[in-house]
């Protein structure tokens, strides 16, 4: 008889209380590595709440999950399916030689467990196919809410949002299908084996009758669904590559589509060929439908398109190409929004008239001398108006504002907390106390502090003073900003730094609802496993009211609230009714568009958010975010776009029409680099409409390259293509990147904020460099987005920006000066070259500054200008104008006698320079040039008496 003890050990030691031991253990495992990811989740779940935009996060995971399991489900039932057929078809009775030891194997110790072991393999095969369905959610929505274009392609006459709504979802389907199909002909051949339905042999292998049929129905499937893909691959044509142009081509219409189109046939052949061996049960069918589909393929498909290709397109490719390429610039131009443009033609003359210039002084006066570059303007900056190490600028962007009652170019950034540069890393330094930055900084970018070469800063120091007119910051505490990382609590117990003053730090506590609220203890577990910091947890100093922000970079924050949206990589700070906001440009785009160029065949600045390869690309979303309380409002800026229409019907409440923005903040929206560089990259071609002049190219235009911000000796940039291995395979010179500036357009005395960039002759930019036009895109609310072309009339010899700063720098007394910089402990640093049209003339400005090697706090030292032949070089804008805009600048200052400060000399150099704008804006040359000449001796004197000690 046996113990209680013993009969207790045998019921623990039973199969089945074994299996329940490990499948807990199991169980448990995976739900602690799972902690974190679905803290994660939960996380990001309660940010997106926070936002108002939950209805986002929802319909994005229950598309995904809803793929995920819909796919996996479906294979899963397909290949379990198949494998019980196979166990089912599987001889019962086997003699096995020596060789069959897998096979003998697999049958005394698979076999008898075969439909648990079968589904162990559908579900681990099923649920990597759910999880490649997953990608395609973006796909799934667009296909789930398909718009029309309200246009048809030229080859099909289907509507355009076919080819993007429903094409690219149907493919997938295509394909998942085809590759899962194969996956399972595979297993499914395998079990067969295993199971003695085929045979090894010294031959041929011997496969059962049944397995033949199943074999042979399993191919058939094969053939129907690529006879589906055959059917859908002649619509992909319409975005060939294969021609001069993209979309469907010579070649593509009249060799590939009609072998589409027989390949289809074949295909449905073929499965016909392999359902009717179900009733042969031999491979002669099979082996003839197979060889018959792969020569066929083979012969119509491959090598008869490249013969023609070769013998009869490329020696006509002009002429027989002509209606495909007229085609390709139809869609092009529209895909690229290039429709809407004012072509005028500009003279270039290589000399001003006194009313040009007296026409161009509210232009003049706006040229802007300080470049946002992150080693100028933006790293001085961050040296004299960061005012603590723990607070930073995370850029200076390009604006235009009233100051005094004028439009002025501006440079503004927000201020905000730089974490590594606090004093002490503590836990509640760097989480609880040094929370946000606070204020801004803005400089007038035309103007200078003639004292020091330092920007005038009219919005600086902390708190943030104002001036010029600039009305005041009332909510000045920045908690978002640009590159922000890492996590911090707001309204914990601890008080958070605003800044500090002679009587030590000034304190608050936040008041706004920015983050998510701390909650309870499930929520602080989840966001300290989030966060990987036990602290959070545990520290008394966080309480349930308290908030935290743990999403502040506003790039991030636009990417993970709307990923289907392209993010411009340049966010810019904007003062909108006494607090700070940020503004993102979205971008909706697609490669599918039928007969439209693809992007990554132009050369354009690389620094940009948009995909590696798209042919249709809009503006269509603004994104507003709060700096105080991170509150995200997305605007439809292009209720127009089909793409942008199926998004919102995907989101109805995420989108807020453009007439609900802030009026303040809509007067200081900036048209796009990204999205004006690819449309002036993609018009230098397609503004040639005539076809046979765009296939000869001789008119084409290319972005100027330019050597840019750097030092005198920088050479100009190149961009490299490199292979898998790492290696250079192609290099060609990078083009400009666009200028933002306040100016007058020709023929016009309005000032505006455009952005601009210039043309060279497309070929072989480092020999021919000659201005052929530029390109502007306005940005005020009434005329936002226009854009004008002015085209050099041909033969006209016009200096392009490269020329222009070669001209500038082998100048001897600017070349003198940079030597002598680079020798005194300091290095010569030269800005972006801006050009300027001035009546009919095109004027070039590029600010030279000083760095000191010791602390290098960029200073404005001189200003080169270039009007035709002519180089104007002094130490202030207003100097150099005046030697390129007269006639009589060489001439020697007049002297000035007496013995003042320094500080004297240079209050009267600022009053000589206040006297020459005014004679400027007056157009009246001699006063102005009279008054500059006066400046200059001024700034000299004061050198002379900083020398001597006075």
């Amino acid at each position: 008889m046996r113990s209680p003890a013993d009969m207790a050990s045998r019921t623990l030691g039973s199969p089945r209380r074994r299996a329940f031991i490990v499948l807990f253990v199991i169980v448990a495992i995976v739900l602690l590595l799972s902690l974190r990811s679905l803290a994660m989740l939960w996380t990001t779940q309660l940010w997106f709440s926070s936002q108002g935009i939950s209805q986002v996060f929802s319909t994005l995971l229950e598309v995904k999950l809803g793929l995920g399991i819909s796919f996996g489900v479906l294979f899963f039932l397909i290949l379990f399916g198949n494998l019980l057929l196979a166990d089912r078809l599987g001889a019962r009775d086997l003699s096995f030689d020596a060789d069959d030891e897998v096979v003998r194997r697999f049958q005394e110790i698979v076999r008898p467990f075969a439909r648990r072991a079968y589904a162990v393999v559908a579900l681990i095969a099923g649920a990597v196919a759910g999880v490649s369905a997953t990608s395609q959610w973006q796909n799934y929505l667009l296909f789930a809410h398909a718009r029309s274009f309200h246009s048809v392609d030229p080859l099909f006459h289907k509507d355009l949002g076919f080819y993007i709504f429903r094409l690219p979802f149907l493919t997938f389907l295509v394909n998942w299908g085809l590759a899962s199909l194969i996956v399972i002909i595979v297993v499914t051949t395998l079990i067969h084996y295993l199971n003695g339905g085929i045979r090894a042999s010294r031959g041929a292998p011997r496969v059962s009758s049944q397995v033949k049929v199943h074999l042979s129905v399993l191919l058939a499937a094969v053939a129907v669904v690529k006879a589906v893909g055959y059917f859908l691959a002649k619509w992909q044509l319409v975005t060939s590559t294969n021609g001069y142009v993209e979309g469907a081509g010579y070649t593509d219409v009249h060799a590939r589509m009609p072998a589409l189109t027989i390949l289809f046939i074949l295909s449905l052949t073929a499965a016909g060929i392999l359902l009717l061996n179900i009733r042969n049960r031999g491979w002669s069918l099979p082996a003839l439908a197979v060889t018959l589909w792969v020569v066929v393929a083979l012969v119509i498909g491959v090598i008869y398109p490249a013969a023609l290709q070769a013998i009869n397109v490329t020696p006509s490719q002009g002429t027989l190409e002509r209606t495909f390429i007229a085609r390709n610039i139809v869609a092009t131009r529209t895909a690229f929004d290039l429709n809407n443009i004012t072509v005028q033609p500009f003279t270039a003359a290589n000399t001003i008239t006194a009313a040009e210039v007296r026409a161009s002084a509210a232009t003049l006066n706006n040229v802007r001398i300080w470049d946002p570059a992150a080693t100028i303007a933006l790293a001085n900056a961050k040296r004299t108006q960061a005012v603590r190490p723990y607070y930073t600028f995370g850029s200076l962007a390009v604006d235009r504002y009233d100051l005094n009652g004028k439009l002025t170019p501006v440079l503004v950034g927000a201020r905000q907390i730089n974490s590594s540069g606090i004093p002490a890393q503590t836990w509640v330094n760097t989480h609880l106390f040094y929370t946000h930055g606070i204020g801004a900084a803005m400089l007038p970018a035309n103007q200078i502090d003639p004292t020091s070469g330092n920007p005038n800063y009219v919005l600086g120091s902390v708190p943030p003073t104002t001036s010029a007119g600039l009305a005041p910051i009332t909510q000045p505490a920045v908690y978002f900003g640009i590159g922000l990382s890492g996590w911090v609590v707001a309204d914990s117990k601890e008080k958070e730094l605003n800044y500090e003053n002679n009587s030590g730090p000034v304190v608050s506590h936040y008041k706004g609802s920015g983050g998510v609220v701390v909650g309870g203890l499930l929520r602080r577990m989840a966001f300290a496993l989030r966060f990987g910091d036990v602290n959070f947890l545990i520290s008394n100093q966080v309480t349930s009211k308290s908030r935290v922000m743990y999403v502040r970079n506003v790039l991030s924050m636009a990417q993970q609230a709307a990923p289907f949206i392209s993010w411009d990589v340049h966010p810019y700070a904007v003062l909108a009714d006494g607090h700070i906001d940020y503004v993102l440009d979205g971008y909706t785009t697609t490669n599918q568009y039928p007969y439209s160029q693809d992007a990554s065949s132009q050369n354009v600045p690389s620094d940009n958010g948009l995909p590696a390869s798209y042919n249709y690309v809009r503006n269509s979303v603004k994104l507003v975010i709060n700096a105080y309380d991170g509150k995200m409002q997305f605007y439809a800026a292009d209720p127009n776009d089909p793409i942008l229409a199926a998004y919102r019907a995907s989101f109805p409440k995420m989108f807020l029409p453009m007439s609900s923005m802030s009026a303040t903040v809509r007067a200081h929206l900036r048209y796009p680099a990204d999205m004006f560089s690819i449309q002036a990259a993609t018009l230098g071609h397609y503004h040639i409409q005539n076809t046979a002049a765009f296939y000869s190219a001789a008119d084409k235009w290319e972005i100027s390259p330019i050597a840019g911000v750097g030092s005198p000796s920088k050479l100009l940039a190149t961009t490299q293509t490199h292979d898998a291995q790492g290696l250079v395979t192609s290099s060609q010179l990078s083009p400009m990147d666009p200028v933002y500036q306040v100016m007058a357009l020709p023929n016009s005395n309005r000032q505006q904020l455009v952005i601009e960039s210039e043309y060279v002759p497309a070929g072989n930019a480092s020999v021919v460099q000659g201005l052929t036009a530029f390109v502007t895109a306005t940005m005020d609310p009434d005329n936002y987005g226009h854009l004008h072309v002015y085209v050099i009339p041909r033969g006209a010899t016009v200096t392009g920006p490269a020329q222009a700063d070669s001209k500038m720098l082998q100048t001897p007394s600017v070349s003198g000066e940079t030597t002598l910089i680079d020798r005194s402990g300091t290095h010569a640093w030269l800005g972006n070259n801006v050009m300027i049209p001035v009546g009919k003339s095109v004027l070039y400005i590029r600010p030279l500054y000083v760095i000191s090697s010791a602390n290098p706090i960029p200073q404005l030292k001189f200003v080169i200008a270039l009007l035709g032949q002519n180089v104007g070089f002094s130490t202030s804008l207003a100097g150099a104008l005046s030697q390129v805009l007269g006639t009589s600048s060489g001439t020697n200052p007049p002297p000035i006698t007496g013995h003042q400060t320094v500080k004297q000399y240079l209050a009267d150099a600022a009053s000589a320079y206040v006297d020459a704008q005014a004679a400027l804006t007056a157009g009246n040359l001699a006063t102005y040039q009279s008054d500059i000449k006066k400046m200059n001796a001024f700034v000299l004197q004061a050198e002379r008496a900083l020398a001597a000690g006075h």
